[in-house]
């Protein structure tokens, strides 16, 4: 049994070999508050005001390794490296499934590691209000950032820094360590009152210090919410790092320089959860409103092909180009307008609803079908060259794009997929898509165009994955959780792009959560999806900015902030909201107010279907 009492109690299973505790040498600088004990547990109905732990850090891969997919990258998706003169006598070294950074100093000088808090180190309009942690959320939602837990092993001082963006030291501490081998656990506070624009945190080994550090967690203390409104607000925060107010747009991850690789569906995706955020009162309403012009005036100025939107644009001036070797992509801006379109709709926006209007009646359907009527995915980066295979399989991103098929040609759309009523290789997030924006696919009749009860189809689905781990990894942790989750998004340790699924041959043991979250309105029982995500939360695999993008069945996670997830995750958690509060659901209200949608669905569903 874990004591209550214990400051680093995170419901997570102890590491051997780790001792905690709280050194009494040593001095700090300004704006210290007294250190206080705090237990990170959630009970309840009510997340009680409490402190959790947000990891910055855990050094999982080798320091300057540009090959790896997180090489200079924390765990919020900002950039960290070397300083001072003796820098290179810093090492890097693995230990277990993680890593430590270790300083050999016997000669004089210092060394140490920055991390940025907010943004790239560049971006010095970015940077950590520890007051109000989440930038555009009201007050009463805000976590604020009290202090930090460094895992240390060693001999020597070691100085901890917060600095702005002008690189002024805002706090200071130093402690003098004599571990040995053993591992420790140092806690530190400050008050977050006095530290309203901080840009980096760094640990730096003093002249003569021989030490090591393998971790770097921030503590957080969380406002009081129910579980319902911290899963989304925990991945709305997720979503907004990635999210540049400056353009409108939303970056493929956090941790990619602003302009280089903007996605497109993101920052449709953000607008629509921006309006939900606005309804459940975390933003508001100028905010949303100005989200959306912002993201629609900049997209507009994109280029397109044949009416289609790149996957991802890139900033050169002041105008956006399509990314070396991209594509226009019939996905990416059906997501976009789908956004977009629910958006304006939630807050009416008339001028915008206009605007989208004209523009997606600009998607020139006829050029984009291959030789058997089917729409293709999009276009090469040329513009011209129809892209293979085409979108045929039965699964919710072929829907979207008939639905956008719909929106563009209206009556004249030919609304073409296969009607197998099977998930695609048991993929996850292809069965629950479409279930983002329209609460059509929940009725229980079959849809006119691929003639399947998507509702069957929906919850078979969720029993495969739910039964996927019991019966091929018994033994595995995911299995003793009930966790699930094969779906699609980067790979183990970020190496590639990964899509699994219950029907694939061979032992899938990568999970995605964010089908947790995707799936979660199908159980009878809102709570069920709720006790799962606490699990999660209490694994620190859903920590204060978000949940991680995947995890193994043994619970090694990744901890990249992608945005298309964030999204998927934020939208959902809006619906799970919904369904256990009884409030009325904003973004499927907006599908059928919404007069351009509303026909396209109707394509699938006529009007006799009743929810």
């Amino acid at each position: 049994m874990q004591d209550s009492s214990d400051p680093l109690d995170t419901g997570k299973p102890r590491r051997h070999g780790i001792k905690r505790f709280r050194p009494r040498g040593g001095e700090t600088g300004p704006a210290e508050a007294p250190v206080e004990t705090w237990t990170p547990r959630v009970e309840g109905d009510v997340a009680r005001t409490g402190h959790v732990l947000q990891p910055l850090q855990e050094y999982a891969v080798p320091l300057d390794d540009e090959s790896a997919p997180m090489g200079g990258y924390t765990h919020l998706g900002t950039d960290y490296g070397r300083m001072g003169p003796g820098q290179d006598d810093l090492r890097w070294k693995k230990r277990g499934a993680s890593g430590q950074v270790c300083a050999d100093l016997a000669a004089a000088g210092w060394t140490g590691l920055w991390h940025s808090l907010a943004g790239l180190r560049d971006e010095e309009d970015r940077y950590l209000d520890f007051n109000k942690c989440y930038p555009y959320v009201r007050d009463d939602y805000q976590p604020k950032c009290v202090g930090m837990v460094i895992r240390v092993q060693g001999s020597g001082t070691l100085r901890l820094e917060l600095k702005s963006p002008e690189e002024r030291v805002l706090w200071w501490a130093t402690r003098e360590l004599a571990t040995g081998n053993e591992w420790l656990e140092l806690s530190l506070s400050w008050l977050p009152s006095e530290l309203r624009r901080v840009k980096s945190l760094s640990w730096v080994a003093e002249p003569g210090a021989h030490l090591c550090v393998g971790s770097i967690h921030l503590v957080m203390e969380m406002p009081q919410v129910t579980l319902a409104e911290k899963v989304f607000l925990v991945s709305y925060a997720k979503l907004a790092r990635s999210y540049s107010p400056n353009t409108g747009m939303v970056r493929d991850c956090a941790h990619t320089p602003e302009g280089r690789s903007d996605s497109i569906a993101a920052s449709g995706l953000f607008c629509l959860a921006t309006c939900a955020a606005w309804k459940m009162g975390m933003v508001k309403r100028s905010f949303a409103e100005q989200v959306l012009r912002k993201t629609h005036a900049t997209i507009s100025g994109a280029p397109r092909a044949m009416g289609l939107l790149p996957q991802h644009i890139q900033r050169h001036g002041e105008k956006y180009k399509i990314v070396a070797g991209g594509e226009y992509s019939t996905i990416a801006t059906s997501l976009y307008y789908h956004g977009a379109f629910l958006a304006a709709q939630m807050i009416w926006d008339a001028k915008t609803l206009v605007g989208l209007i004209k523009a997606v009646r600009e998607v020139e359907f006829d050029r984009l079908r291959d030789r058997q009527g089917y729409v293709g995915k999009g276009l090469a980066g040329d513009g011209r060259t129809l892209l293979a295979p085409s979108w045929r399989d039965w699964g919710g991103e072929t829907v979207l794009v008939l639905l956008l098929e719909h929106m563009a040609a209206g009556s004249e759309a030919q609304l073409r997929m296969d009607k197998t009523g099977s998930v695609p290789g048991g993929v996850g997030y292809l069965a629950e898509i479409q279930s983002l924006f329209y609460p059509d696919f929940s009725y229980d009749v079959p849809d006119s165009v691929s003639e399947a009860v998507w509702l069957t189809a929906r919850r078979d689905h969720l029993a495969e994955q739910k039964g996927y781990f019991p019966g091929r990894w018994p033994g595995s942790a995911a299995a003793s959780l009930g966790l699930y989750g094969l779906s699609a998004g980067q790979g183990a340790r970020g190496v590639g792009h990964v899509a699994n699924g219950t029907r694939q041959p061979g032992k899938a043991e990568l999970i995605h959560p964010h089908y947790i979250l995707m799936s979660g309105s199908l159980e009878p029982d809102p709570g069920a999806c709720y006790d799962l995500l606490a699990k999660l939360e209490a694994h620190g695999l859903m920590p204060p900015w978000g949940m991680v993008e995947n995890f193994s069945k043994d619970l090694e996670y990744l901890p990249t902030l992608v945005s298309l997830s964030g999204a998927f995750e934020c939208i959902a958690a809006y619906h799970l909201w919904t369904r256990a509060t009884g409030e009325l659901d904003a973004i499927y209200d907006s599908a059928d107010h919404c007069p351009l949608l509303r026909e396209a669905i109707r394509a699938f569903y006529p009007p006799r279907s009743t929810w």
